[in-house]
């Protein structure tokens, strides 16, 4: 079985991480991939990914929030190791080397220095990447301010005590699990290619609840259903929001194969059972007040947010002159050479 999903973020407060949970269980080892841009760090993991399906392997991938089609890591569950790209924004370091962790240099296939025309095409390209994304990640904090400015005021303790109560009375019926741990991880990006949705986590669940949100009471409901599931033993994948990196969005019980999925009213989803939040709130003509305003909100975040996706999509593209600066200075038959050591030693 294949899986993806993010563990970087583009936000109102700029780049988020969740690198530093990635292939850091027990018995885990990590090979942090360093390279300059086009070096070849994305084909070099997919490569072990594909041998690895061609094998009959789980695989998990962990896509790029900054370009979605490239990779930022790879992860095999049957044999605890794991690949990521180690270069900004999201610099990892071994914990112990040799012991946890350890580097794979694909910077050695390059020859360097550059020329000094290259040289001064690749400081101009580097900065005006990098200011791409910042401009971007204004764009995203002035959708976080509009949508905060017009949404209403929470609803008030019960309400969102009743939400909580509802979805954890749900993990108590489920078989309860041996081995709690908490994972966590986007399912989603604000991305060159816009606002993205991956739903890999959870879709081949057998049991998918589908808290109807629309009066914003889905969040505090999935912390407390979180909780429990931990306390149950259960292992947890916890999926945060892409668009501030804190609010959940869904929760995933692996061993019970079930899942809660946070979304708003007229979603498609197919073949799930619909958890009505808004129905505890009892005074229907206020839930109705609200969604509205939440609906208002959103749409007019929406527009700073489309301004966003847009400025990364100039990023993205600034990026992909800068890695063909790179490229010819790339020994790729080299590269290929330790790519077929690497996954003969994997799989030997």
């Amino acid at each position: 079985m294949e899986t993806s999903y993010f563990l970087g973020a583009n936000t109102a407060s700029g780049f988020l991480s969740l690198y530093d949970g990635f292939c850091r269980g027990e018995g885990d080892y990590l090979h942090i991939v360093k390279g300059g841009p086009g070096t070849g760090k994305s084909g070099f993991m997919r490569a072990i990914g594909r041998e690895a399906v061609r094998r009959g392997m789980d695989v998990e991938y962990v896509r790029c929030s900054g370009d979605p089609a490239s990779l930022d890591g790879v992860y095999l569950p049957a044999l605890h190791m794991g690949w990521c790209d180690g270069t900004a924004p999201h610099v990892a370091e071994p914990g112990i080397f040799g012991v946890d962790s350890d580097y794979v240099n694909l910077g050695t296939f390059c020859r360097t220095p550059l020329s000094s025309a290259d040289t001064d095409r690749a400081r101009a390209l580097t900065a005006a990447y990098k200011e791409k994304y910042t401009q971007a990640y204004a764009l995203l904090a002035a959708a976080k301010s509009t949508e905060s400015a017009l949404a209403p005021q929470e609803l008030g303790e019960k309400e969102v005590l009743r939400a909580g109560a509802a979805l954890c009375a749900l993990v108590e019926r489920l078989p309860a699990g041996e081995s709690p741990r908490l994972r966590r991880r986007f399912a989603g990006a604000v991305s060159c290619e816009g606002v993205l949705e991956d739903r890999s986590s959870y879709e081949l669940c057998k049991l998918v609840y589908l808290c109807e949100d629309g009066c914003a009471l889905a969040a505090g409901a999935l912390g407390a259903a979180c909780e429990a599931a931990l306390a149950r033993g259960h292992r947890v994948i916890l999926c945060l929001s892409p668009a501030d990196g804190v609010t959940p969005d869904a929760l995933v019980l692996p061993d019970a194969s079930a899942a809660f999925v946070r979304a708003m009213p007229l979603s498609s989803y197919e073949h799930v059972r619909r958890i009505p939040l808004d129905r505890l709130c009892g005074d229907m003509a206020a839930v109705k007040e609200r969604r509205r305003a939440v609906r208002a909100a959103r749409r007019e975040g929406a527009r700073y947010l489309s301004a966003g996706c847009e400025t990364l999509r100039e990023a993205k593209a600034l990026h992909d002159e800068l890695e063909a600066v790179y490229r010819p200075y790339m020994d790729f038959a080299a590269l290929d050479a330790l790519t077929a050591k690497e996954i003969a030693r994997i799989f030997s």
